[in-house]
């Protein structure tokens, strides 16, 4: 049987076993929301002691998501939301039998992760429940938030958003006070007969030996997202004055020493002003406007294994321009890359969000210096990327079960052509678990690879087209299957997007089937996934993988996986290079997460092992990959994470290619606002028993975050990397940033 046969039954009989009839949409009951009494003043301090508190109804009508959906939950949880003129206030009561087991170690802001007990807050403002802003805290006071998108049930934690939290510890549990700021929620103006009731969600995570999830709504196993039934917020009064204005300027200095092998020292010293705007003048519009934002803003970047493969690597966006209504910037298809808009000057950007409608466009004029991803069939290329003016915009409009959405992207580089995107797209519910994702594409290009290959220039329009269709099932007795089929033509390219493959047709599938409470396991499934890629030019296959494998869940935050690629002949072969012949893989990969003990909250690791792919030679070889990170806190203010990355080929018995990437991290927190962090890195690729590249760098920063608008970073930095002639770079910074508003309202 071919591979093609063997996916297309699998996908068929999946289909017609599960197929069923629509679910009607769940709507769970209203958390009440109450006013302020007049003349009081609520107080952050983390209790419900305010005699307010006692005004707003108590809901408690908790469920379990986590491990056994539908479940009661041992642990009560209540929960009340009052309002004033500027703000929600949100108040969670976490009542627990054995409070000396909560896990509240101080973590960065958006570390709060489920190792910790915290409670979440989502709400969506708009009331579609096709996006959700999230609010977490955990028990120690430490913050995190971001955007949740139901189209591809996706928790993004780069967007921040203003609120503010405080906790409580009692002798029966702990206590949680959230206040979120109008001006930080995206809702419309209420129309007569139009609105739609705002939604809300609270969950709570309770870590012990079972790790629980508890929600204020049940979440079924067939909702389509895991925002698909958010209840009803009753009783909010919006403030009369939705405007706001909030500026943001920041200064950075640094000063940087440089010498390359024995040559002479550089010295430069820089003063980089930038600034942030935010304008509310409407409800539904809000207009972003940046001047110079420091690329510096961008988290540092893990170290990622990326010698032995073909296609560039895709990093989180960190800087806020891009934050506002952020879901609105993913498509079925990464077409949207804002990380490809490396270093602008200035930008401008205004966002709608009304009841159905919702859009976002931005102009931006860019200096460049980054990286022009060039895709084909068998790598991604890259050249120079030359100083530019974008101008980007995506829409979407809420129809019932579809959602028809369409974006365009027009990108002029300085004397040397253009690339600009435009296509549609649907997103469509169709019911009884099964979803539908289209997207269609089509590029034109005159920015074109100039003679040496090293950066552009105008040249010959390129046409090209994307044309991509998703169709997912999950079943309420856990099944579930999932098949993308795509067509990229060769001269699609998408230089705001991240785009790394083009001239090729893939089809890539996943059915599966799982058993709850199974033996040991929370969660048991089997599963078998299928991709297939050919060379739209000549049909050769550059890849085909039939996988069968196992995924896991249990006590103590265990996930697990491993799947078998290679079984049967035909199967995992990829082919480096047109005219190259297809290398054979057979190997194992798998994956584990767990929480092996309170002072070691994560332990992650991945690993592959067999006959591997060597993409600089013309054979398979016996190798592998294993990455592998720890984090500890042997001290409750003491957090370390090492992490180890190491890739290996062999030939003959003996070593043929090396890659190491690894990273020790250290963080001391004095407070939930304030840290101090080192890191220590090292990355080395060889091959043939020579080195081919080595780098060591580190890093010392002083952190202070007292807000979302405020923040201090005073921190130190050392490189050397290079092999022969040795670069070593040494630098120095200072960086702070502040909220006018929030400012002159302190003084």
């Amino acid at each position: 049987m071919t591979f093609r046969s063997l996916l297309a039954a699998g996908l068929l009989s999946l289909a017609i076993g599960v197929a069923g009839q629509p679910v009607p949409p769940v709507d769970g009951a209203a958390i009440q929301a109450r006013p302020v009494p007049a003349g009081a003043r609520l107080v952050l301090d983390g209790t419900l002691a305010h005699p307010a508190w006692q005004t707003a109804p108590v809901h408690d009508q908790f469920i379990e998501k986590a491990p056994d959906t539908g479940g009661q939950p041992r642990h009560a949880t209540r929960v009340r939301v009052l309002f004033d003129e500027q703000a929600l206030w949100v108040g969670v009561e976490s009542l627990d039998d054995a409070p000396d087991q909560i896990r509240a170690p101080l973590v960065r802001y958006d570390g709060v992760n489920r190792t910790q007990d915290f409670v979440v807050v989502y709400i969506d403002a708009i009331g579609l429940r096709q996006s959700a802003q999230f609010f977490r805290v955990n028990a120690a006071g430490s913050l995190a938030d971001g955007m949740h998108t139901a189209s591809d049930d996706s928790e993004d934690f780069s967007p921040d958003f203003d609120f503010d939290a405080a906790t409580s510890r009692q002798p029966g549990g702990w206590t949680a006070v959230l206040r979120i700021p109008f001006a930080s929620l995206r809702f419309a103006e209420p129309a007569a007969g139009a609105a739609l009731p705002w939604r809300i969600m609270v969950g709570r995570r309770v870590p012990r030996a079972q790790f629980y999830l508890h929600t204020s709504v049940l979440i079924p196993r067939e909702a389509s997202s895991f925002i698909a039934t958010l209840q009803p917020l009753d009783g909010v009064r919006l403030p009369e004055q939705h405007q706001f204005l909030t500026l943001r300027p920041s200064l950075t200095w640094r000063t940087q020493r440089s010498r390359d092998g024995a040559g002479p020292r550089q010295t430069d010293n820089a003063w980089d002003a930038s600034l942030d705007l935010k304008w509310r003048p409407l409800a539904e519009l809000v207009v972003d406007a940046t001047l110079n934002p420091d690329f510096s803003q961008v988290a540092v970047d893990e170290p990622q294994l990326a010698g032995n493969t073909r296609f560039a690597l895709f990093f989180p966006e960190k800087r806020p321009f891009f934050f506002e209504s952020s879901d609105l910037l993913r498509s079925p298809t990464e077409a949207l890359y804002t990380r490809s808009l490396t270093a602008p000057r200035w930008g401008l950007r205004s966002t709608w969000r009304g009841g159905r409608l919702a859009g976002t466009a931005m102009a931006i004029d860019d200096r460049g210096g980054g990286l022009v991803l060039l895709p084909g069939a068998y790598g991604t290329g890259a050249v120079a990327q030359p100083a530019s003016r974008t101008l980007l915009a995506r829409a979407q409009l809420a129809d019932g079960p579809l959602q028809w959405g369409a974006l365009a992207a027009l990108r002029r580089y300085d004397g040397a052509g253009r690339n600009q995107v435009v296509g549609p797209e649907l997103g469509w519910s169709i019911g009884g678990g099964w979803r539908a994702r289209l997207q269609w594409l089509q590029s034109d290009t005159t920015a074109q690879p100039d003679a040496a290959g090293s950066g552009l220039t105008e040249g010959a329009t390129r046409r090209g087209h994307l044309a991509h269709a998703r169709l997912l099932y999950q079943g309420e007795n856990r099944s579930e299957a999932d098949l993308t089929l795509e067509d990229v033509g060769a001269g699609f390219r998408d230089d705001t997007g991240f785009i790394a493959q083009a001239g090729v047709r893939r089809a890539k599938g996943r059915v599966g089937t799982g058993w709850g409470n199974w033996g040991p396991f929370n969660e048991f499934w089997l599963n078998l996934e299928g991709e297939r890629v050919t060379d739209r030019a000549t049909g050769a296959v550059v890849l085909q993988d039939l996988t069968p494998g196992i995924w896991l869940t249990g006590a103590h935050n265990l996930e697990a996986w491993a799947y078998l690629h290679g079984l049967v002949r035909g199967t995992a072969d990829m082919r480096p290079d047109a005219g190259r012949p297809l290398q054979r893989q057979r190997y194992l990969s798998a994956g584990l997460v767990v929480t092996p003990a309170t002072w070691a909250p994560l332990l992650e690791a991945d690993l592959k092992l067999g006959r591997l792919a060597d993409v600089a030679g013309d054979l398979p070889r016996p190798g592998g990959q294993l990455e592998l990170s720890l984090n500890t806190r042997l001290l409750p203010r003491l957090e370390l994470e090492p992490r180890l990355g190491y890739g290996w080929l062999r030939q003959g018995g003996r070593a043929l290619y090396a890659e190491s990437a690894h990273q020790l991290l250290a963080r001391w927190h004095f407070s939930a606002t304030q840290s101090l962090r080192a890191i220590v890195r090292y990355t080395a690729t060889e091959r043939s028993g020579a080195t081919l590249d080595q780098a060591t760098t580190g890093s010392l920063t002083w952190a202070w975050r007292p807000s979302a608008g405020n923040v201090l970073y005073l921190g130190a930095a050392r490189s050397r990397e290079g092999v022969g002639t040795t670069r070593r770079v040494n630098e120095a910074f200072v960086k702070l940033q502040v909220d006018v508003d929030e400012l002159r309202s302190r003084w």
